[in-house]
């Protein structure tokens, strides 16, 4: 809830920032002599965080696509350990000999009832 309300009052000073200087305008001088039009200043300042935007999600994509490989990965490996886990449980179950013997005392007791 904290993150939201900062991130609305973020969006709320930066849009009252542009808001009030939507009348200036601004010409960018690169290097080598080449420039722009004057360009209004909210276009530029919403142009740079796009631009941000956009690197910052190039950078991630990489990171992203290999977790999702290496969850993929995992997944079918639990699964193949899963199925040889319910196969050794059924051999053994199938192949055990009962833990507890049943005394003669107990013999002769069913053998009673």
């Amino acid at each position: 809830m904290v993150r939201f309300l900062f991130i609305l009052l973020m969006i709320t000073l930066f849009s009252g920032a542009l808001y009030s200087n939507q009348d200036q305008m601004i010409a960018l001088h690169f290097f080598w002599g080449m420039q722009t039009n004057a360009l209004p200043f909210y276009l530029i300042v919403l142009g740079t965080f796009l631009i941000g935007f956009f690197l910052a999600a190039l950078l991630f994509v990489p990171s992203w696509v290999r977790s999702m490989l290496d969850r993929r990965r995992k997944s079918r490996r639990i699964e193949q350990l899963e199925i040889d886990i319910d196969k050794m449980r059924s051999k053994t179950i199938k192949d055990a000999e009962p833990v507890f013997h049943k005394s003669s005392s107990e013999e002769r007791h069913q053998g009673l009832l």
